[in-house]
């Protein structure tokens, strides 16, 4: 236990105002159903638009500016133990107090729970209202900080197309924030995937805006749940509005939108959230978008994101993105002005780590009638997600609950079943794979190749240091427990995950490499691990050769470092080679790596990813997972998203085939394209049927086929449906997914899919601000990737 200076519990036991305790005029209500005080925002009956507009009014104006930030790190971290430093805190909580976080992801929830619960305690009862804090953090893989189940990455878990199975995870993930206390997670990222140097793709689940829409919208539910009391579980934030264009792949960078291009490519996620799901809170991106930073745009925010789409939750800023109007874009001629313009444009809440945020400058203009007024609307908001939550009411979670909770065995289970589906195979020569155990290579034997093969590589939201075998084995440790230890030769490779071009390191880059090439010839069988990315938010991961994660934009889609000098050395043997790639990103495969026996893409791991490969080299589990992303063909050859406007692949003087595109002659129709992966077994559907059935008020689009397992082992397909109107008022991508399933089959079995009724309704897209629905034919594709050779097209009038 941490302990905590000059910290006095002062009055009554935490349950006995709202969090706990009681002011001096109100009942003990503790929380009860039907239990009414004199003061109504402590009347748990009362909805939370009541009980917050009612504290509103008892707040003084520094206790309202003080709702508008918090403390996003109130702990650091020294030797993986919890340091508290009392002075940095409370500089920070004498005017930033709404909100607070954990902080580094190296301490562990079964020791941050009871230090963060003593400061909760502490300041229900020492502010004067009894207001407590609402705990943020992130959550892509999981817990934010360590101890949790550690699941893939969203761009992973969306490759398996399995919705069910993700809802499930959700879930899971949601219990293990809810026992360590967390309210409001940071999460989903909806962004959509346009650029290949984004170093930020792994925390998204896909090109597709569909897709996303689905993955996200579902994540917005299972988080959002209520429960028997009527409390939401845990507040979600969509995110970032409107970003995943910036110029180069560059995080914070600029990016062009048109009306038309932000409501029909970007935006579709955001809306179907906001229709099915009702985000409490959506944050805004860091991006300039047609000259105006989206922290004061305005016309987006109120015109487009409010009026349009018409999202009601709470908008707050991203990290540091109100000081950086000042900073950086030049928009602000100071912090208080920056903030201003903020508010004024619609932010409601600010993110900043360091404690500096610009909302308190406003301290100094309660006498502005205007700021007043919007201040009142935010703190309103942000009070309205803390009544939602039940912080106000419930008790803190305890560490009983804490050990009962995280890693469930079922929480286990469902990320080893999630990560097995996750696994994209990319390519199977003449059936190379499945291995046989007994038989592995002539020699028995196998060589594990590359750095990346020995450690987990989970992206930089989730806890684990790549190194940390408490959250399971790297794909190393899952080869040496399948194969035995003896059974398995390992050779970095490389000096280094790392691209360092200097001398010294081309040298120990040649010496690694002949080592590898001398473990490949004696084992008779390579499995190489390439990729990019490498550990999480520790500084000890930030340097200026990271390569891949957030900050971090990929000038080259080659291999970073040696990597591909590697994989080409290895290849030269002649000894079949298995290539398997782990990284948030998308890689450009060239002609030398297509010798490869197999390819995998196993995306950002889990702590079971490297069994899960195991399993399906050996033929135990069948690969399942699908791209969500389109893999370019060559640095430069993108866009190469599946779902381009027809005029996107027409050359200068005829199609790209023939003129744009040189050699290698390359078009939009990417071998390895969205929706595209391999199976032990073949598919094949039929007796497709696309009909409008009566769907009462309104008519609705079905889709039946008939799916058949073909081969002799056990397989899932995924079933997807895309469509275009044949003509449109506005040019209309080539084609779009508007339904998917994915489906179990025995071998040799067939099963009849009904995909779920379509409403016309839903073909629309937005025609300057305005909802548009195209009568007249329609073309609908059915098959198994986005690939023509992979659908069959059928007609349908409208």
């Amino acid at each position: 236990m941490l302990t905590f200076s000059k910290i006095v519990i002062t009055g009554l036991a935490l349950c006995q105002i709202g969090q706990g305790a009681q002011t001096d005029n109100n009942q003990d209500c503790h929380g009860e159903p039907g239990c009414t005080t004199s003061e109504p925002y402590l009347d748990s009956t009362l909805p939370p638009f009541r009980r917050a507009d009612d504290l509103l009014g008892r707040m003084t104006w520094e206790e309202k500016v003080g709702q508008l930030g918090g403390i996003r790190r109130a702990f650091g971290t020294s030797n993986g133990k919890p340091v508290f430093n009392r002075t940095a805190y409370e500089t920070t909580r004498s005017t930033q107090n709404g909100q607070i976080g954990y902080g580094p992801q190296a301490n562990w929830a079964e020791d941050l729970l009871p230090l963060m619960n003593e400061l909760r305690e502490e300041q229900i009862n020492s502010s004067r209202l009894h207001i407590p804090y609402i705990i943020v953090a992130d959550s892509i893989n999981g817990l934010w900080v360590s101890g949790g189940t550690v699941f893939p990455g969203s761009i992973s878990m969306a490759s398996s197309w399995n919705l069910p199975l993700f809802e499930e995870v959700i879930q899971a993930s949601r219990d293990e924030n809810a026992a360590v206390g967390i309210n409001w997670v940071l999460s989903p990222e909806v962004d959509i995937i346009k650029d290949p140097r984004n170093g930020r793709n792994g925390e998204m689940y896909g090109e597709d805006s569909y897709l996303v829409g689905e993955f996200g919208t579902r994540y917005i539910k299972t988080m959002q749940e209520k429960d028997d009391r009527g409390y939401v579980k845990i507040a979600a934030t969509i995110k970032h509005f409107v970003f995943g264009l910036g110029s180069g792949g560059v995080n914070r960078a600029s990016m062009f939108g048109g009306l038309n291009h932000i409501l029909n490519d970007l935006a579709p996620p955001y809306r179907k959230a906001i229709q099915e799901a009702q985000p409490l809170s959506l944050m805004v991106s860091y991006s300039t978008v047609d000259g105006v930073p989206m922290s004061v745009n305005k016309h987006i925010l109120q015109d487009v994101l409010r009026n349009i789409l018409g999202y009601k939750g709470l908008l707050m800023s991203d990290a540091n993105a109100i000081p950086q109007l000042f900073t950086e874009a030049k928009v602000a001629r100071s912090h208080q002005d920056a903030a201003i313009k903020a508010l004024s444009a619609g932010l409601e809440h600010e993110l900043n780590p360091a404690g500096t945020g610009s909302f308190t400058t406003l301290r100094c203009l309660g006498k502005d009638k205007r700021i007043v007024d919007l201040v009142d609307h935010a703190v309103r908001a942000f009070l309205e997600i803390k009544f939602a939550t039940g912080i106000f009411d419930l008790p803190l979670p305890t560490t009983q609950h804490l050990t009962e909770t995280v890693r469930k065995a079922k929480h286990l289970e469902l990320n080893r079943n999630i990560t097995r589906e996750s696994i994209v195979m990319l390519q199977n020569q003449d059936g190379f794979l499945p291995l046989s155990k007994r038989k592995v290579s002539p020699t028995g034997k196998v060589a594990v190749i590359g750095q990346y093969a020995d450690f987990i590589n989970s992206g930089n939201y989730a806890p684990p240091a790549p190194y940390d075998r408490r959250y399971g084995r790297s794909f190393l440790d899952s080869f040496k427990v399948a194969f035995g230890k003896d059974n398995v030769l390992h050779a970095n490779g490389t000096s280094t995950v790392l691209p360092n071009y200097a001398e010294d390191a081309k040298e120990k880059d040649q010496a690694a490499i002949a080592d590898a090439v001398d473990k490949a010839k004696r084992a008779g069988l390579a499995v190489v691990f390439l990729g990019s990315g490498f550990g999480n938010f520790g500084p000890e991961y930030f340097n200026n050769e990271r390569t891949d994660n957030e900050g971090w934009a990929h000038a080259d889609l080659g291999f970073p470092g040696a990597q591909q000098q590697l994989l080409d050395a290895v290849l030269d043997t002649g000894v079949p080679t298995v290539l398997v790639m782990a990284a948030g990103q998308t890689f450009v495969l060239n002609r030398s790596t297509s010798r490869c026996k197999a390819i995998f893409h196993s995306w950002l791991a889990g702590e079971y990813t490297g069994d899960a490969l195991v399993e399906i080299l050996l033929g135990e589990t069948n690969p399942s997972g699908k791209l969500t992303v389109t893999f370019p063909e060559a640095n430069g050859a993108f866009p190469v998203a599946y779902d381009f406007l027809p005029s996107d692949d027409v050359g200068g003087f005829g199609t790209a085939t023939l003129y744009d595109w040189h050699w290698p002659q390359l078009t939009r129709k990417a071998k390895l394209a969205f929706g595209f992966g391999l199976s032990y077994t073949t598919f094949s559907m039929s007796d497709v049927n696309v009909y409008l059935s009566d769907g009462g008020a309104e008519q609705k689009v079905s889709v039946s086929v008939k799916v058949t397992n073909d081969g002799d082992v056990a397989g899932k397909e995924v079933v997807q449906v895309y469509f275009r109107p044949k003509y449109s008022i506005i040019e209309r991508p080539v084609m779009k997914l508007i339904r998917f399933a994915k489906v179990d089959l025995a071998a040799g079995e067939s099963k009849y899919v009904q995909l779920d009724d379509i409403p016309v309704e839903e073909l629309g897209f937005y025609v300057d601000g305005n909802w548009t629905v195209e009568e007249g034919d329609y073309s609908f594709w059915v098959g198994s990737s986005s690939r023509e050779e992979d659908l069959q097209v059928t007609e349908l009038s409208l």
